[in-house]
């Protein structure tokens, strides 16, 4: 009878210190991003001007009655707003990005009434979100007040873990590599500039029978709605700049679409083959 107890109380203790030694060495699943949400109205960009640095996961939501776009950029270290706002009215149209200033990327051109949502990993420092999107007089947005400052101060919290990704993408010169094709349904697309150059990739649903090349020439040149929807995106991010991005596409025709220009001809990204189309059924 003795032996018998001391060998069940031998079971007990090792299954005791067993479980012990599990809660001692297990890791805490690490905390979703943080989360803000932003609106877009004509002409500003509502929302929290102070974030905590890490992942934040971005909403913004398009409550005008113009297209618009949230560009987010990071300021040198050292330079104000208005020292930015005076470089800015320093620069001819169409110039290249300043040096030191970083683009971060940003959820890209969203319709009214359209919701996009991009993740970003946001380091200490000062930031611009800006709508270079221009109004019918060819005004660009920021120009007419669609500029807000924000200041990313130090997160005291865990950091944050990353979505699970369901594609991959590489943007280059002149190319979106995808590591599996676009689904219907929610999914988290990774982007990352892998290229020399600035890149975003934007996405476009098209009406049945449109073209992208229709779609972008009625963007370009309006006489009446294009056809077609602009659903968000990775807005613009400098070469090694990286984000995530939440879709949930319904069956229809698509087109992923970088408008930047290139650096040597001028030409927009998708002029010279950066286009993906892909339809859902």
């Amino acid at each position: 009878m003795k032996i018998k107890f001391l060998a069940i109380m031998a079971v007990v203790v090792g299954g005791l210190l067993a479980a012990c030694g599990d809660s001692a060495t297990s890791t805490p699943a690490a905390p979703p991003p943080n989360a803000v949400a932003y609106s877009a109205i004509d002409y500003a960009f509502a929302g929290p001007a102070t974030l905590p640095s890490g992942l934040t996961e971005i909403t913004l939501t398009n409550q005008g009655t113009e297209l618009h776009h949230q560009q987010i950029i990071k300021l040198p270290e050292g330079m104000t707003t208005g020292d930015f706002f005076a470089l800015l009215e320093q620069l001819p149209p169409d110039a290249p990005t300043p040096p030191g200033i970083e683009l971060t990327g940003g959820v890209a051109f969203v319709d009214p009434g359209v919701s996009g949502k991009a993740t970003l990993d946001l380091a200490v420092g000062n930031y611009m979100m800006l709508c270079f999107v221009p109004n019918a007089e060819g005004i660009p947005h920021a120009a007419l007040g669609m500029a807000l400052p924000i200041t990313v101060t130090q997160s005291t919290e865990p950091a944050a873990a990353e979505p699970e990704a369901t594609v991959s993408m590489s943007m280059l010169e002149f190319a979106f590599d995808l590591s599996a094709p676009i689904t219907g349904g929610p999914q988290v697309i990774e982007a990352t500039n892998v290229g020399a150059q600035e890149h975003e990739f934007i996405v476009v649903q098209l009406q049945t029978g449109a073209t992208i090349e229709e779609f972008l020439e009625a963007v370009e040149s309006p006489t009446g709605p294009p056809p077609g929807q602009f659903l968000g995106g990775l807005q613009a991010v400098s070469p090694g700049g990286r984000g995530f991005i939440t879709l949930d596409l319904a069956p229809g025709r698509y087109t992923l679409v970088c408008g930047i220009p290139d650096e040597a001809t001028g030409a927009p990204h998708f002029a010279l083959g950066m286009l993906h189309q892909f339809t859902i059924q």
